[in-house]
């Protein structure tokens, strides 16, 4: 069983398939982020990369494996991801690796993490590696939000999607990888992906989130002031995901039908998620004064 152990079933049962030299050239990893799309390319990678596996395991001791481990194997391209987009030049650049012959003698790979960052003319200088495929070549590509993909690409891609994950063995899991507390709402929050979890753990945000959950509760039921309120809910990059949630778990505990307030309310939450990267200074904390005021009418 590997580290991540939510993976273990999907990685079997592809190095299966290459075992049987019946996996597809083309690979469409997807899952939310944080389920560890990256970390199963790489796993499969090295094995696919790995000149003696055992077990449907890489041996550890070729010397692809070696390569593989220093993180500079010729054979191996792994498209960086800077900015939020992926232009034409690397996808050309991976067009040629993957033309050249394998310096170890055995398959060539390219992994291409974020794949729906690509830009119309990158996916469409991506299609002809797609559709006249070396042979021994495989592409990886992942994608949290396959649907941005253009439909050429899905189609010449076989898609294997990871499901989220919840429970108690993903808490127990959590447990033993982070010496924080893990809260009864953490997978829940993240959609059931544990490594998103584990890295709000680790720098203390669950905890932050958390008590903004408490501070929003003692909000709604007028148990502290807007002013109270707004000194402890920073504007963080998470802050727009911790009202959404407090507000969809709101709706669930009062199970109730929806009304037409809370239909506007999750419409303003929506426009004001979408605002709030153009608005600084004094007109973001209006703009979050008023969303937090219409929240609370339209929970009490």
């Amino acid at each position: 069983m590997s580290d991540l152990p939510w993976l273990d079933s999907y990685y079997y049962k592809l190095t299966e398939l290459a075992a049987e030299g019946q996996l597809h050239h083309a690979l469409l990893l997807t899952g939310p982020l944080g389920i560890g799309k990256s970390a199963l390319a790489k796993r499969l990678a090295a094995y696919l990369l790995c000149k003696t596996p055992q077990q449907q395991q890489p041996c550890g001791l070729c010397k692809s494996c070696q390569l593989m481990a220093s993180g500079h194997h010729p054979d191996l391209w792994l498209l960086p991801t800077e900015g939020n987009s992926i232009g034409v030049d690397p996808i050309r650049a991976l067009g040629q690796f993957m033309q050249g012959a394998s310096q170890q003698g055995g398959v060539k790979l390219a992994l291409i993490p974020q794949a729906e960052q690509m830009t119309e003319a990158a996916a469409n200088a991506l299609l002809k590696t797609l559709e006249e495929p070396p042979q021994n070549s495989f592409l990886i590509l992942q994608s949290a939000y396959p649907a941005q993909l253009l439909p050429t690409i899905l189609s010449r891609c076989q898609s294997w999607a990871i499901a989220p994950v919840y429970g108690e063995q993903i808490e127990h899991w959590l447990q033993d990888h982070s010496s924080r507390p893990v809260p009864d709402f953490l997978l829940q929050y993240v959609g059931g992906a544990p490594l998103l979890a584990l890295k709000l753990l680790e720098n203390d945000e669950a905890a932050a989130i958390s008590a903004q959950l408490v501070m929003l509760k003692k909000f709604v039921s007028a148990q502290l002031d807007m002013y109270e309120l707004l000194a402890h809910l920073p504007d963080t990059e998470q802050l727009a995901s911790t009202l959404f949630w407090f507000v969809r778990q709101e709706l669930w505990q009062k199970g109730t039908d929806m009304q037409l307030k809370h239909h506007q309310l999750l419409l303003s939450l929506q426009q004001w998620g979408r605002d709030r990267q153009l608005i600084s200074g004094q007109n973001a904390a209006l703009n979050l004064s008023a969303l937090l005021v219409q929240l609370r009418t339209a929970l009490v």
